[in-house]
């Protein structure tokens, strides 16, 4: 009866995954994305590609803010550097160049998240919401060349570039105002206010504000291909800032992967920082053990394996064991393709999309692949891959 129950339970659990993620979900409206994407469309392109490959780290972005916060004397490339062995993605690391931006992103972190699901499940759709949010401020009147940034509008996309390529600015401005009439009076655009200890200089309530500018040479990798969806990355630039997680690729430009990006943030921690990353601890092996100890049963084997030995009283024969240990090799192995990665991603990305149709990103109420390193052989591979 035992064996029974169980075999009835993980059948239960294994077919319920799968009929939900066959159930057709709607893709999330203009007006949400518009939403969530207001407070950061206005950000120069590869300031905001890098802010958006972030987001799908939510936690080392909280990290990496509690790292600024502590180190407030530090930014730019300098910045970046003092943080290269910190066990976080290049894009969050890259972050740290621009404190007030982590700071921001770090005191909403429901956004942050929200933001990663959706450039994770719907990057094309991100995508197109900020180009439809710039021909808005454009048309108000907001947004337009300055002494900080150039506006320059290639086949019918908007692009926004320093005004000098080693001096960043990042402006600050209200999303209920900047975009003139805002279209969605049920779904207020996101509101990002700078963070306190910030200055912002006058002009916020007529438009786009900018404070004191980020002096960068490489911190800057990011960018974006508008006409194709492709989220890209200076492999010149990031190889520089990124000494110890080159890119190897001949390319001037290659193209963000996230699943290889995980894979190569894993295969850099050591043994320690790699079990914490996939979710283990002594806890863990202590309740292993415990349970082991009582049923007598080997659970380091797979479920299947496990569910046999009881079965067969808790007597695991040597060919079991010979098997189980091969299951384990392969599954190692494994973890130095995209398959882990890629399905735990395609997970998250199914559960934001089932989200969106009766989400409003949370702001009815307030208004308002890791990179490869060099001998991983690049984490670049194609197009963005959810």
């Amino acid at each position: 009866m035992l064996c029974a129950a169980i075999v009835l339970s993980l059948s239960i659990s294994a077919a319920a995954p799968s009929s939900a993620y066959a159930q057709s979900v709607a893709e999330p409206s203009n007006q949400q994305l518009d939403s969530l994407t207001a407070p950061i469309a206005l950000y120069p392109d590869a300031l905001l590609a890098q802010v958006l490959m972030a987001t799908t780290f939510p936690q080392e972005v909280q990290a990496a803010a509690a790292w600024s916060k502590a180190n407030t004397k530090m930014s730019g490339d300098a910045a970046v550097k003092a943080v290269a062995s910190q066990p976080w993605d290049p894009s969050v690391q890259s972050l740290v160049a621009f404190p007030q931006v982590l700071a921001t992103m770090a005191s909403k972190p429901d956004w942050v998240k929200r933001t990663g699901d959706a450039f994770l499940a719907h990057p094309n759709d991100v995508m197109d919401s900020v180009q439809r949010l710039r021909k808005q401020a454009q048309q108000a009147g907001n947004l337009k060349s300055s002494e900080q940034q150039k506006v320059i509008v290639v086949q019918n996309t908007i692009q926004i570039q320093p005004a000098n390529p080693q001096v960043v600015y990042v402006p600050t401005y209200n999303p209920a105002s900047v975009y003139g009439s805002w279209l969605y009076p049920g779904y207020p655009p996101v509101y990002l206010p700078p963070p306190p200890g910030y200055a912002v200089a006058t002009g916020l309530a007529a438009g786009l504000a900018f404070g004191a500018g980020i002096a960068v040479t490489n911190s800057l990798w990011g960018g974006f291909d508008w006409s194709s969806h492709n989220v890209n990355v200076n492999v010149n630039r990031y190889n520089n800032i990124n000494v110890n997680n080159r890119l190897n690729s001949t390319d001037s430009t290659t193209s963000w992967n996230r699943n290889a990006s995980v894979h190569a943030n894993a295969a850099n921690l050591n043994s320690v920082q790699h079990n914490a990353y996939r979710g283990y601890d002594n806890s863990h092996a202590q309740a292993m053990q415990t349970l082991q100890s009582r049923t007598g049963e080997n659970m380091s084997g797979s479920a299947s394996q496990r569910l046999q030995g009881i079965d067969k009283g808790g007597n695991n024969t040597s060919d079991l064991r010979n098997s189980a240990d091969y299951a384990n090799r392969n599954n190692a192995l494994r973890g130095a393709g995209d398959g882990d990665a890629a399905r735990q991603d395609m997970q998250r990305g199914d559960a934001s999309r089932a989200t969106f149709p009766n989400d409003n990103f949370g702001s009815r109420a307030g208004g308002g692949e890791r990179f490869g390193g060099e001998g991983g052989g690049g984490g670049f591979g194609g197009r963005f891959r959810r």
